[in-house]
């Protein structure tokens, strides 16, 4: 399956249907701690995940076994029924959060575009968590990278994420079909949604890339998640095993239940 976006929704590009995918992030790969089928399979089919999230690091991408590694996660979770997405969230081991791309960000994409280019379902997030750069440094970013990608795969989606450790998408867009736009969202950020991403989610596809809680935060959580369900917003809750964590944790347990009661259903409207 080719996925593709139109109008504010992500959708199945053969038939156009919409598709409202939630699951988790798995961490691991970034941490060079191996992501095993077991997991995977408990977040698929035990959690109801019709997408994962999968962090790695751009310095490892020039390792083929990293690359391999990275291909049996997404050929594991597609054979179980989920959608991938690829997360650059470091650029090295020892970086840190980057607060926007370098030269090597362009050979890590061009690397993944042409190993992936026959799984045409997982999405390319460009960089994790643009921070304290100007919004237009940020878009041409994301133009070049999403250039480099289309060089090899002219119909990709990627996945470009808001300014303010990626929460804030005023003045992000790109003029470019097949763009999905990530918004993280913690308690520490304060409840200015609408302005942040919600209102931009009544005209472009919106995903929660990351988002997640303590014990205290589970009437935060609540309301967020009818938030996203009311704009239509998918999303992936973090993180499996890291902090905040989701295994063990009321939290976790919030984010299972409205798993549950919401995998795979469709938006009510295709506009």
């Amino acid at each position: 399956m080719r996925l593709a976006t139109k109008g504010r929704h992500i959708i199945d590009a053969a038939t156009g249907q919409p598709l409202l995918l939630r699951g988790v992030n798995m961490s691991g790969i970034e941490y060079l701690r191996k992501i095993t089928r077991e997991e995977l399979h408990e977040a698929v089919v035990g959690w109801n995940c019709d997408i994962v999230r999968i962090p790695f690091v751009q310095s490892k991408v020039a390792n083929i076994e990293y690359v391999d590694e990275l291909r049996q996660v997404v050929q594991w979770l597609w054979v179980m029924g989920s959608f991938a997405i690829l997360d650059l969230q470091w650029l090295s081991a020892e970086s840190g959060v980057a607060p926007e791309p370098n030269l090597g960000s362009i050979a890590c994409w061009e690397t993944l575009a042409h190993a992936f280019n026959d799984a045409p379902y997982v999405i390319f997030d460009l960089l994790n968590e643009p921070h304290d750069v100007p919004a237009k440094q940020w878009v041409e970013w994301a133009y070049l990278l999403t250039d480099t990608v289309r060089a090899v795969d002219p119909e990709r989606v990627v996945m470009v994420g808001g300014l303010d450790w990626a929460y804030d998408l005023r003045g992000v867009h790109l003029d470019l079909p097949n763009v999905i736009y990530s918004t993280h969202v913690y308690p520490n950020k304060g409840k200015q949604w609408d302005r942040c991403f919600g209102d931009f989610a009544w005209e472009k596809p919106v995903f929660a890339g990351e988002f997640g809680g303590w014990d205290e935060d589970l009437d935060w959580g609540r309301e967020l998640l009818a938030y996203f369900d009311a704009r239509q917003m998918g999303w992936t809750a973090w993180s499996w095993r890291d902090k905040p964590h989701l295994l063990g944790t009321p939290f976790g347990e919030l984010v299972k239940s409205a798993l549950a009661g919401a995998q795979s259903k469709p938006p009510a409207s295709s506009t």
